[in-house]
């Protein structure tokens, strides 16, 4: 079961990586400013999910029906870990290889973004100067930027993961 399960998860971390970096080139060829587009965040976000809650089924249904919590755990965080972490590779690829000018466009976008939620706030204009000024020190399209919104997504999807093997867990009698 260890090896077919391994299998199922690779299998389908390599189907998610690839769509994730289609997807990737795609927006970025479309118009690169989608990667501002909390939406699209969300639905990449649920899409991963859904990728691996299905990995769990796939797992399950190959052994009759049959997985542990770890076994379905596994199954979610290799999927979703190595499929991700492929985007997340993409990701820098283009932003930090292969056009820095557009992880600076981007920069500079999301802090007029910033700006105009932290108004929205009503916040003061000092304290809307100190979280701009705070903001436009760090570049979120860089590959440490990058790597620690991997790390994070990682954990906060292993959560969401954790939760799921638990539903689909089924130990044999």
């Amino acid at each position: 079961m260890e090896t077919e399960l391994k299998n199922i998860a690779t299998d389908l971390a390599y189907k998610l990586g690839a769509v994730l970096t289609i997807t990737t080139v795609m927006a970025y060829s479309v118009d690169f400013k989608l990667f501002l587009n909390p939406f699209i965040g969300i639905g990449f976000g649920i899409f991963i999910i859904l990728f691996g809650v299905y990995s769990i089924y796939q797992s399950k249904k190959q052994n009759s029906g049959i997985i542990s919590f770890g076994e379905a755990f596994k199954s979610f965080f290799i999927t979703i870990s190595l499929g991700y972490f492929i985007g997340s590779l993409t990701t820098i690829l283009i932003f930090v290889i292969i056009d820095p000018e557009a992880a600076k466009i981007l920069d500079e976008e999301m802090l007029v973004m910033t700006k105009e939620m932290l108004e929205g706030f009503g916040l003061s204009k000092e304290m809307i100067a100190t979280s701009l000024e705070e903001a436009s020190k760090k570049s979120n399209f860089s590959l440490s930027s990058i790597s620690l919104q991997y790390v994070m997504n990682i954990a906060f999807f292993s959560v969401i993961g954790l939760l799921v093997s638990l539903i689909f867990k089924k130990e044999s009698k």
